[in-house]
């Protein structure tokens, strides 16, 4: 048994029915399809179950923004926004300045505790929320504080 199907066993989103229906969303699955009825549904598994997926999913859900006070994280320039290449670099300068200290990181609101390269159930996107930098560290000392970490 792979850790995947171990994982559908418990995952509290899977509905696993039987071995003819999607993993993800219990339909019946097409002829040569053995766990997922669509890539569709593959997909979101892997959004809500691993950690590099899961990440840039609750990025693009939460709209590049930290949920708590609303900020935008530094946005890439276009090569096409500037007319000579001394402008673009000059602007790709500024825009990897600004990520040192503007970028937005992915939360785990149950911590997840060193599990961040498995395939875990603890990377739900309901679980995970966008935050900039000086709102996760608030989030995270006001969790050491209350753990006693």
């Amino acid at each position: 048994m792979t850790k995947r199907d171990q994982l559908l066993a418990v995952c509290s989103l899977a509905p696993r029915l039987s071995d003819r229906t999607c993993a993800w969303c219990a339909a019946e699955l097409p002829q040569r399809r053995r766990t997922w009825c669509s890539d569709r549904c593959g997909d979101l598994f892997w959004a809500n179950h691993w950690w590099s997926v899961a990440r840039s999913a609750a990025k693009r859900r939460d709209r590049y923004r930290c949920r708590r006070c609303g900020t935008r994280g530094p946005k890439r320039p276009a090569r096409v926004a500037h007319r000579t290449r001394t402008a673009y670099l000059a602007a790709m300068r500024a825009w990897r300045a600004a990520k040192k200290t503007g970028r937005l990181e992915v939360n785990h609101i149950d911590p997840a505790a060193g599990r961040h390269g498995q395939l875990s159930c603890v990377h739900h996107l309901d679980n995970l929320e966008t935050l900039c930098m000086s709102c996760h560290k608030v989030h995270t000392s006001a969790l050491r504080h209350s753990t006693g970490v």
